[in-house]
């Protein structure tokens, strides 16, 4: 028989209101002008106001308006389709070879690559287009599409492409071509000495493929509108300015302006007897008070947690030196403001903070505590800074393994077990040992 017994729990229920603030809390400036869009859009009771001028006040509640035109820059570079289709223009196709390489130009990933096979390329040209094609005239839409500029658009994969830009850019060089095509993965991993015993070629010739293959394009869609590594700009949320020792902090607003609940829909409300009517009114305007009140709740958490967090990193956003950095958790703020960890948390995770020094996201101020043997505190970031330090002037034909690392860290009073350097090698995107030698 099952006993029975009294438990009491206690749980927090967020109101569907508590989640969309929360919500907007993590937004940063340029998600933040968006939304506030989308709802002007979608609700006809929240209008903005043209009339209320803002005004800078005080440390904590100084605004700027950011101009996000002098952050953009003209795209001045070819859609890689519309390049692609401009060059099938000239050779004069028949109409099923053009649609068939134009199918394969719409069937690239976002690399450039065409990473399915020609068979499942047909099989879906006859569930999707009722065509019988077969993969002799796939292989000859592909052979157009793989002769058009960028050289490699339509490989297969990374290897695929770099062979098609050796034989077309560099048909002399025959070693490279073998050395890519043959030994891709000891190459790949800079297995030298594994190439010098089975390619006939020496450690300066293989030197000299190295810088060769680097100067190739690993990706075809580089420097085009789609490519996957496309140009992001940084927008500040908030901005730092130091005078004579003290910060003044800047809340960037972008191009929004302040918002307001029509007027003319809450006149409409007292005039209106129709059920309906006063429903659909009664609702779109408390959303429309409940968003322009969640809105300044915003600017004012962001306005106390970023306040906090400067008093604490006074010192590091005046000079700049990492061993000014305090280290500072979550709770540290969360215990000053006093505010749950999740909203410190959403306050610092996508929001960038611009200083005299550079722009970074705001999370970069956290960092955990390591004791010296001296006694003194750091942050972390300061062992992190002095790791990037050695790496960077190692010698790269013998790259320090992580345990050597750990132990000239030690010689800096920063004794850390080889796994930690590793993960702090990891959050740096330094890459191993093996992988950082050259000859």
């Amino acid at each position: 028989m099952k006993k029975q017994r009294l438990e009491q729990k206690q749980n927090q229920s967020l109101s569907p209101q508590q989640i969309q603030f929360l919500g907007l809390l993590q937004l940063p400036i340029i998600s933040l002008e968006k939304r506030i869009e989308k709802e002007l859009e979608e609700n006809p009771a929240l209008d903005e106001d043209e009339e209320l001028e803002e005004s800078p006040t005080s440390f904590q509640g100084s605004y700027s308006k950011l101009n996000f035109e002098d952050y953009q820059i003209e795209d001045s570079e070819d859609n890689i389709k519309d390049l692609l289709t401009k060059q099938l223009i000239d050779l004069n196709l028949n109409d099923d070879l053009l649609f068939l390489v134009n199918y394969l130009i719409n069937s690239l990933d976002d690399n450039g690559f065409l990473s399915r096979d020609l068979y499942s390329i047909s099989s879906d040209l006859l569930t999707a287009n009722d065509m019988m094609v077969s993969e002799e005239d796939l292989k000859q839409a592909l052979k157009i599409l793989q002769g058009l500029d960028p050289v490699g658009i339509g490989s297969k994969n990374l290897q695929n492409c770099l062979l098609i830009q050796l034989k077309k850019l560099h048909p002399s060089k025959k070693i490279a071509f073998q050395i890519i095509s043959d030994f891709y993965t000891p190459f790949s991993n800079k297995n030298f000495e594994h190439l010098i015993k089975n390619v006939p070629v020496t450690a300066k010739k293989l030197k000299t493929i190295y810088n060769l293959i680097e100067s190739l394009n690993p990706f075809p869609t580089a420097g085009f509108s789609e490519n996957t590594n496309p140009i992001e700009y940084i927008y500040a949320d908030f901005s730092i300015i130091e005078s004579n020792g003290e910060l003044q902090l800047q809340i960037n607003k972008g191009n929004g302006k302040a918002l307001k609940v029509s007027k003319y829909y809450s006149d409409l409300l007292l005039e209106t007897n129709d059920k309906k009517t006063i429903d659909f009114l009664k609702k779109n305007i408390e959303k429309a008070k409940w968003f322009k009140e969640s809105t300044v709740k915003r600017e004012d958490t962001l306005r106390r947690v970023i306040s906090a967090i400067i008093e604490l990193q006074k010192d590091y956003l005046i000079s700049g030196l990492e061993s000014d950095l305090k280290p500072m958790k979550l709770s540290d703020v969360s215990e000053i403001v006093n505010m749950d960890i999740s909203t410190i948390s959403r306050v610092s995770n996508s929001k960038f903070i611009e200083t005299h020094f550079g722009t970074f996201k705001v999370k970069e101020l956290f960092s955990d505590a390591y004791r010296k043997d001296d006694g003194s505190l750091i942050s972390t970031n300061e062992i992190k800074t002095q790791l990037k330090e050695i790496i960077l002037h190692e010698n790269k034909l013998r790259p320090f393994t992580d345990e050597q690392l750990a132990e000239l860290l030690g010689k800096e009073q920063y004794h850390i077990a080889r796994r930690t350097v590793a993960k702090y090698r990891e959050f740096l995107g330094i890459e191993t040992a093996k992988l950082r030698r050259e000859l």
